[in-house]
């Protein structure tokens, strides 16, 4: 079910705390019996997957599937992709879309910093080489209520790096409301840095520009936009993750 936007420039969020709704003096209604769920109705499920092998980059493929071919995606990777690694897509970016027109997920790359701690992990596969094996139990689990922000806010939270966070939100402060921050980003890291989740913004406008602008340009197939940085930043998503 793809989620919406009622302003342009508001950081989508689907966390919800168990308050109780009052229903007239001295009577609550539990939110459950309303059908609201929140992350920590599914923190168990969730960690136990992870100890099963399970990843972002699976509930990314995931609930990005039935967003496959949208132009907001091909509209971001042409208006953010300039080359040079800073920003990276995954093969099916998310989207949260509005009126005006839609959020799409994104990573940014930050530099590591003369006090960050190298990630020693062994690397296994690439982003694109996330297999099926948990769409069963996430489609289970979303139709109990489970969403995609749910699953970042999990991951930014369990993968909390308060350094990297700081330092991507201040890179690219001049990008307020193109560029936005979860309230815990999931961050991936690296010896030579991390890369940050974002959501990059587009307006409807932009989408009618890619056809035009397809006839003259052919995006690169790799998941890192500049052959100098490839080798550093390909694997660099996966890094954290592989503990």
């Amino acid at each position: 079910m793809q989620s919406t936007i009622k302003s342009p420039f508001v950081a989508p969020s689907s966390r919800q705390e168990p308050v109780p709704v009052q229903k007239g003096e001295n009577f609550f209604v539990d939110r459950y019996a309303l059908g609201f769920r929140g992350l920590s109705d599914f923190e168990s499920q969730l960690s136990h997957l992870v100890s099963e092998g399970f990843r972002p980059c699976d509930f990314l493929d995931f609930f990005g599937e039935q967003h496959r071919g949208s132009p907001f995606i091909e509209a971001a990777e042409r208006l953010f992709d300039l080359g040079t690694g800073d920003f990276s897509f995954d093969s099916a970016p998310l989207i949260r879309a509005s009126e005006y027109g839609a959020y799409v997920s994104a990573w940014v790359w930050v530099d590591a910093g003369p006090d960050s701690i190298g990630c020693d992990a062994e690397l296994e596969s690439s982003p694109d080489e996330c297999g099926a094996e948990f769409n069963e139990q996430l489609r289970v689990m979303r139709d109990d209520g489970l969403t995609a922000q749910m699953c970042i806010d999990f991951f930014g939270l369990r993968e909390r790096n308060l350094d990297y966070v700081v330092r991507a939100r201040r890179q690219y402060a001049r990008g307020r409301g193109v560029i936005v921050f979860d309230a815990d980003p999931m961050v991936s890291e690296s010896e030579d840095g991390a890369y940050v989740s974002v959501w990059l913004w587009v307006w409807n406008r932009e989408i009618s520009a890619n056809e035009e602008h397809s006839l003259k340009t052919t995006p690169p197939d790799s998941c890192c936009r500049s052959a100098t940085s490839k080798e550093k930043r390909c694997s660099t998503r996966l890094c954290s993750y592989y503990k």
